[in-house]
């Protein structure tokens, strides 16, 4: 089976994200499959669905080396079912859901260090989304956090987005 493409992409102008005030951003693009969701709400579910086990790992690891710190850990979230309405306010593992329509979901966290925003956009032309990363820092430790995780962060978005559109559909 062929890798599926995950390419780095600009943040998408129509995005809700497009005019947020940002330290970074990034946007990834994936090609849907056809047996993928075509709405932005259950395409972030999708998504974000199960990842690969080492970006759980990660996941654990981020949360006991930042616990000290009083930072916001994201212990393993329950998972709406399948087929349930994401709604502002709601959640999606460990992001809050900030805004929801059919072609983009925003969801993310505010911290006291820094605020991240992701946008799951759906393009209108074709089976196909843009994962968009939009973060805000607040102090010298937001800044010195991220320069830790980004690394990680560009590993870990294109593997789920990679593993997602490589799924097979539900029988």
């Amino acid at each position: 089976m062929p890798r599926t493409a995950v390419d780095l992409v600009p943040l998408p102008g129509r995005s809700a994200l497009a005019a947020t005030p940002a330290h970074y951003t990034d946007a990834y693009r994936v090609v849907l499959p056809a047996h993928a969701p075509q709405e932005a709400p259950a395409v972030a579910q999708w998504l974000f669905g199960p990842g690969p086990a080492w970006v759980g790992g990660l996941m654990r690891l981020r949360d006991w080396l930042v616990r000290p710190f009083g930072l916001r850990t994201f212990p393993a979230a329950t998972r709406p079912a399948p087929g349930t309405p994401l709604t502002t306010g709601g959640q999606l593992g460990p992001f809050r859901v900030f805004d929801v329509s059919p072609g983009e979901i925003i969801l993310g966290q505010n911290d006291r260090h820094l605020d991240f925003r992701v946008s799951v956009l759906v393009e209108e032309a074709g089976p196909a989304a843009v994962v968009t990363t939009v973060v805000q820092f607040h102090n010298w430790f937001g800044r010195a956090y991220f320069t830790l995780i980004k690394p990680f962060h560009h590993l870990v978005v294109p593997a789920l987005l990679r593993r997602a559109a490589g799924r097979q559909p539900a029988a």
